[in-house]
């Protein structure tokens, strides 16, 4: 007998609840969710066929899968009688599905989970991260009093669109943008203290309490999108993916073991080997091992061998997932130079175009793809500092496109929004359960366009 899961105890809870042949497409959500994808609601006449078919890869449970077929067709419904033993059909088909996934070795749970997925329209989500980057400049150009005070000329002064071309390309014809001025609630990292770690937990893990309270934390005390997607991807190696600037933060990319690919830093990262699978991975991991050390620690890799190196997985692999952290504004910011920020960022938004590029290609194909542009944590009012003694560094920005979203311009934010909205966004489009947890954030729907 399986051990009961939280997702094994709602699936019973559903069935219980149960009084009548039409909630029969509650079971169908309910088992589809311990498989990890939504199922299209039955109808009645098909039942049967739905029962069979998801336990059919239990080759050992066949006679369970017969029993239940027999009861569900025995067009007893109409009954007190009838109705209990297709109540006790439905269970024994939930408890089963829940049997295979849970008991099973993991790779037979997994192709039962592939398999359904198999029949899903193929689905790409990336996110970009800008370390630090300031709303500021995003939605109103360049901070013509940080330009005097850097000695900068009148001509570097200049506004959101063109110091970020691209991105603005991405917002005026595909693309929305939220959290701006003057346009609904702001989003923001829930802190208590706004630093890299605890922002790339919270948005990965989608909870605004991760267990990583600053940048010294050994880990994430939360289960990440990166792990959701990894466990039941069809490539496990390939389809789910993190490439970083800043090597600390694969200690925040999962809970516990993972399949994703991860390179962190020029060394760092979980199944980092995979990356160099064909020729130009191989060099470009070998590129940013042996490059000079420029900003940051001694293991930070540049931002210029990170894109390029995320960019080449998106457009070699298509993965489901990619998570690309681009760590240079950060480091400019704490050293005070404001023209070399403001440079990083012109740098981050071309890469920002090959990567819309890229998905729009995939779009056009039939994938489902969407693009998150954001930042772990913004500036203080000083431009130098972040974290806790600065509340107004809590407030982030936030860019999306891709065919799986449906807002476009800036978008109104109908409450409060914080990073720990992302996850359960991503989820979303993925077709995920959702995390029940207290500290579990909510789905923007607002870029959705859809209520949920």
């Amino acid at each position: 007998m399986p051990r009961e899961t939280p997702a094994l105890g709602r699936v019973f809870a559903l069935v219980e609840g149960m009084s009548d042949v039409a909630e029969f497409p509650d079971v169908a959500v309910a088992t589809s969710s311990i498989l990890g994808v939504r199922a299209p609601l039955p109808q009645r006449s098909r039942l049967s066929t739905l029962v069979t078919d998801l336990l059919h890869p239990c080759h050992a449970l066949r006679s369970c899968s017969i029993l239940v077929k027999r009861k569900v067709e025995s067009g007893t419904g109409r009954s007190r009688i009838g109705r209990q033993l297709q109540r006790l059909a439905l269970a024994c088909a939930a408890f089963t599905v829940a049997s295979c996934i849970v008991a099973a070795p993991k790779v037979h749970a997994d192709r039962v989970s592939v398999g359904v997925r198999a029949t899903e329209q193929p689905v790409t989500i990336v996110i970009v991260t800008l370390d630090g980057v300031r709303w500021h400049e995003v939605f109103e150009g360049v901070d013509a009093k940080l330009a005097a005070e850097h000695d900068m000329p009148q001509s570097a002064v200049v506004s959101a669109r063109e110091l970020l071309p691209n991105l603005y390309a991405i917002i005026d014809s595909h693309g929305s943008a939220l959290g701006a001025p003057g346009h609904g609630a702001a989003i923001s990292a829930s802190g208590p203290d706004f630093l890299s770690l605890p922002g790339y937990a919270e948005m990965l893990s989608g909870r605004s309490v991760t267990g990583c309270a600053n940048n010294q934390c050994a880990g994430v005390a939360a289960h990440t999108i990166i792990e959701q997607l990894s466990s039941g991807a069809a490539r496990p190696d390939a389809d789910v993916a993190a490439v970083t600037s800043w090597g600390e933060i694969a200690k925040v990319t999962s809970y516990g073991s993972c399949r994703a690919a991860v390179s962190s830093g020029r060394h760092g990262g979980s199944n980092r080997e995979i990356f160099g699978r064909d020729r130009e991975g191989a060099e470009l991991l070998s590129l940013a091992e042996n490059a000079p050390r420029g900003l940051g620690d001694a293991d930070f890799r540049p931002d210029a061998l990170t894109a390029d190196l995320g960019i080449h997985y998106l457009k070699t692999q298509a993965p489901r997932f990619l998570f690309l952290g681009l760590g240079e504004p950060d480091e400019f910011g704490h050293m005070n130079d404001y023209a070399g920020y403001l440079e990083s960022l012109r740098r981050a938004d071309a890469r920002i175009a090959e990567i819309d590029a890229e998905l729009q290609r995939l779009a056009a194909s039939g994938t489902r793809t969407a693009l998150f542009i954001t930042a772990d944590h913004g500036r203080a009012d000083n431009f130098v500092d972040h974290g806790e003694k600065y509340p107004e560094s809590a407030r982030v920005w936030l860019v999306a496109s891709g065919s799986a979203l449906n807002a476009r311009g800036f978008v109104v934010a109908p409450s409060e929004r914080r990073l720990a909205d992302l996850a359960p966004t991503m989820r979303e489009i993925a077709h995920l359960p959702r995390d029940t947890d207290l500290a579990a954030g909510a789905p923007l729907v607002e870029l959705l366009g859809t209520p949920l």
